[in-house]
């Protein structure tokens, strides 16, 4: 596995496929500037009462806070947005809804994208307000730790913290806050169930889709062999390759020489990508391996390339087309926040899905809205 130190935010948009000549459309780069799923920016007073009643957009199903049919992935992010915006900074709703899509990455990220990862987790699985805002920890509490120890990550009792090249720290996440504690072996991590670095892999007699492996942290691992991605990075006569390893479920993999994550379709020998309309199809583990993207959660996803990041070049699932345009505000009209997210331009009723009303603020220099307690 080839291991980064990450600080880019989600993709929605992917580069579509269309043979050797792609097509590319705009990325949606919730935070360039690698804060986090925290958010940055300070909201502004600019409030609504929350005085109509429709909810409109395609946020799927499932029960709001009043019952108004959003999706359980709308439903979580307009409850830590509202959470984060009392007395903290919200991220806005496309932040949030995009670390859905960026989960898929979960195996083959690290540092700082794999923190800010655990730290969404932690905000998502929160039953209350205190519980999300137990997942916020301020780096800036930890640099007197990180001048000691620049460009080095770190277990400040139970708090995982990366230190910069400065000795300043750029993130940190209270494992607690999760229910697990931290660990540092190769660096650090959070989790629950102690292990040895390089002891061999697995895959679970309970799953054969997940893959049992000890992290870099000193922490047992479950990768989902069906939904997460591998990535690699190989430098040939022909320049620099960038591909996607997208399993099927775990087995012998010869090209690791462990237990991985494998196709189940035709014998391959080096790392291949390529869409077949929704179908990514890999090499995965000598075999290719193909993952219908329109069958991921959440729903509408398709096969494209990811146009920026650590993982520019790799193929994946996720919104290829969308209807909106993602760098548009997000506006708060009439207790009704409107928002461009997974492809869709939607609308929600803050009142209908239990919210007091909503407001806006600015989060990366965009203008974002969010329900309010």
């Amino acid at each position: 596995m080839h291991e980064h130190a990450l600080s880019w935010r989600s993709f929605l948009v992917l580069t579509l496929a269309a043979g050797a000549g792609a097509t590319a459309l705009a990325a949606c780069d919730d935070d360039p500037s690698g804060t986090g799923a925290g958010g940055g920016g300070t909201p502004s007073t600019t409030t609504s009462s929350a005085t109509t009643s429709s909810t409109t957009g395609t946020a799927g199903t499932g029960g709001g806070g009043g019952d108004v049919g959003l999706s359980d992935e709308v439903e979580r992010c307009l409850f830590v947005n509202a959470c984060e915006a009392d007395g903290g900074t919200p991220m806005g709703m496309q932040a949030c809804l995009g670390h859905f899509y960026e989960k898929q990455w979960r195996w083959a990220s690290s540092g700082s994208f794999r923190l800010q990862m655990e730290a969404m987790d932690c905000r998502l699985a929160a039953t209350d307000c205190a519980g999300v805002r137990a997942c916020d920890a301020a780096p800036a509490d930890f640099d007197t730790a990180c001048a000691e120890a620049p460009g080095q990550t770190l277990c400040v009792d139970d708090t995982w913290v990366i230190c910069d090249a400065e000795g300043h720290a750029s993130d940190a996440f209270d494992c607690s806050a999760a229910g697990q504690s931290c660990n540092v072996d190769v660096w650090a991590g959070c989790g629950t169930e102690a292990c040895t670095f390089g002891s061999p892999s697995s895959c679970d007699p309970d799953d054969p889709n997940v893959l049992v492996l000890c992290s870099p942290a000193g922490f047992i691992d479950r990768v989902d062999c069906s939904r997460e991605n591998n990535f690699v990075l190989i430098n040939s006569p022909d320049g620099e390759l960038r591909a996607t390893i997208a399993g099927e479920t775990c087995g012998d993999d010869p090209m690791l020489g462990s237990k991985g994550c494998i196709g189940t379709g035709a014998p391959c020998d080096f790392f291949s990508q390529e869409c077949q309309e929704d179908t990514l199809v890999t090499c995965a583990g000598g075999a290719l391996g193909s993952r219908d993207c329109a069958a991921q959660e959440p729903p509408g996803q398709s096969c494209g390339y990811v146009p920026a990041g650590p993982f520019a070049g790799g193929a994946a699932c996720g919104v290829v087309e969308s209807a909106c345009d993602p760098a548009a505000a997000d506006s708060c009209k009439a207790g009704a926040i409107s928002f461009c997210a997974q492809g869709l331009a939607q609308t929600v009723s803050c009142a209908d899905a239990g919210f007091a009303g909503c407001a806006e603020g600015t989060a990366n220099g965009k203008t974002i809205a969010y329900c309010t307690m």
